[in-house]
């Protein structure tokens, strides 16, 4: 939508003011309080916060506030798409040879990955984001990253700093808003807690590394500081029990094999483990850590977050996996409807057939005659970097894409779903509307909150993500 741009004192249009309604009346009173209130366009003074060399974004000024239905289907959707994603592998695919020829792994790593499916009831402790788009209607979901390495944990502190603003403690002593205090950390460390009491034998412990490759470890100032206050979360929620258990922050090649086929770290016993650095599970932890966390997981001295599953749930072409089944016995109705509602139509880019609304395609053809309808990814990588987005890409350049994401492999392609803008303070000092993507977390089976990208409509590739520029918005649930 194409709006004029207001300044301080301007006003929003109608239509406008509607579409934010939309979301919550809280949205659409703040665009009315910044209509008669300069103060909201100050800048803010998140420096400290953001100088935090754990912090890799920009934090935005304004915030959004939903509640009411879109809070509702935050909540209910990502845990129910989550929980299809994480059984689809077994129920779906089943056999080893066939797990390992869809996802295009090894059948070693596929054979471990659905072994520990089997073992945890579907990876049931298993972290994830989903990423989503609003288009006015529904939530749809891009993708699913099932690694334990997702960003954006810091949602609480997005919300105490925006709303610390002084417009805004004024916008919320007017509208006398309550506010949902997001848990996410909290929320983590539970969902940690309670897979170790399901995996292992109970000892009043739990001792939790979070693991890195060696270039990816902050520095040894900031990751001690901020294990003392992972740590601190973590007692609060086992000291009412008298147990106990320390957060670690430490790399892969670290992790030692102790007695009885336990992991330890710096002489304590690890009982959970956060694969946080793990994209590439073998190459980024290395065989030797592989081996020793599979001896431990085997004989049940540790949980592993992901763990082996990620070989099979942290690709994108388990939404395809989703699509393929669409119109069988495989999923249930409920399930067939979640797929359609809050899943664009994905499937893989291949030199085949493909049914699309009734209608048969030659994947090729069908990618080279609805470009502008259609964006191209590829299954297993992250951070935006390779997508290509149709109507933002030449047509030249996205026939070359298509090209090589055919002889490749293990891409997909996604129907382009249009995001209704949110618009908010622009670069310039004066209001634009943004494209975002809602980050929803889900912890185990506990919808874990929310991370909001915001990146100006109409710049640079289409692609929402903090690697390509956007900003992190503080996205507020109310009561």
């Amino acid at each position: 939508m194409s709006v004029p741009e207001p300044i301080p004192g301007g006003h929003f249009p109608p239509e406008v003011k509607a579409q934010h309604g939309q979301l919550s009346p809280a949205a659409a009173a703040f665009l009315e309080f910044t209509e008669r209130v300069p103060e909201a366009f100050s800048r803010h003074t998140f420096k400290p916060y953001e100088a935090s060399p754990l912090i890799p974004y920009e934090l935005h000024a304004w915030p959004t506030f939903v509640e009411g239905p879109v809070a509702r289907q935050m909540r209910e959707v990502a845990p129910a798409l989550c929980r299809l994603i994480k059984q689809a592998p077994r129920r779906l695919l089943g056999a080893t040879d066939r797990a390992a020829a869809f996802y295009g792994i090894p059948h070693e790593r596929a054979h471990a990955a659905l072994d520990a499916l089997a073992r945890t009831d579907d990876a049931r402790g298993a972290i994830g984001r989903g990423d989503f788009i609003h288009d006015g209607t529904a939530l749809k979901c891009l993708e699913f990253n099932m690694t334990a390495g997702v960003g954006g944990w810091e949602t609480a502190l997005h919300v105490q700093q925006v709303l610390a603003q002084p417009a805004m403690q004024r916008f919320a002593v007017e509208q006398r808003l309550r506010v949902r205090q997001p848990r996410t950390l909290r929320d983590f460390f539970a969902n940690l807690v309670d897979t170790v009491r399901r995996d292992l034998d109970w000892e009043g412990e739990c001792n939790i590394g979070i693991l890195f490759s060696p270039s990816t470890l902050p520095d040894a100032g900031p990751a001690e500081q901020v294990s003392r206050f992972f740590t601190a979360q973590l007692q609060e929620l086992l000291q009412p029990e008298g147990a106990r258990g320390e957060v670690l922050m430490a790399t892969y090649g670290s992790v030692e094999s102790g007695p009885g086929a336990r992991l330890t770290l710096r002489g304590k016993r690890l009982h959970a483990v956060v694969e946080y650095d793990a994209r590439d599970r073998v190459a980024l932890a290395g065989a030797a850590y592989v081996a020793r966390a599979q001896a431990a997981f085997d004989a049940r001295t540790v949980s592993l977050l992901n763990g082996p599953a990620q070989d099979v749930l942290d690709d994108k072409r388990n939404l395809t996996l989703l699509w393929e089944h669409v119109t069988t016995s495989a999923l249930s109705e409920p399930e067939r409807e979640l797929v359609r509602r809050n899943v664009p139509w994905t499937c893989r880019v291949e030199r085949t057939h493909v049914e699309r609304d009734g209608t048969r395609y030659f994947i090729p053809e069908l990618l080279a005659s609805q470009r502008e309808s259609l964006v191209l990814k590829p299954g297993r990588d992250y951070g935006g970097e390779s997508v290509r987005v149709g109507w933002a890409t030449s047509a030249a350049d996205w026939d070359t894409a298509v090209r090589e994401a055919l002889d490749a492999g293990g891409w997909v392609v996604q129907e382009r779903v249009r995001p209704t803008p949110i618009h908010a303070l622009g670069p310039e000092g004066t209001v634009v509307p943004y494209s975002v993507v809602w980050g929803l977390f889900v912890l185990g089976e506990t919808y874990g909150g929310h991370f909001f990208r915001m990146c100006p409509m109409q710049r640079g590739t289409g692609v929402v993500n903090v690697a390509q520029g956007a900003v992190v918005g503080a996205l507020i649930e109310l009561e």
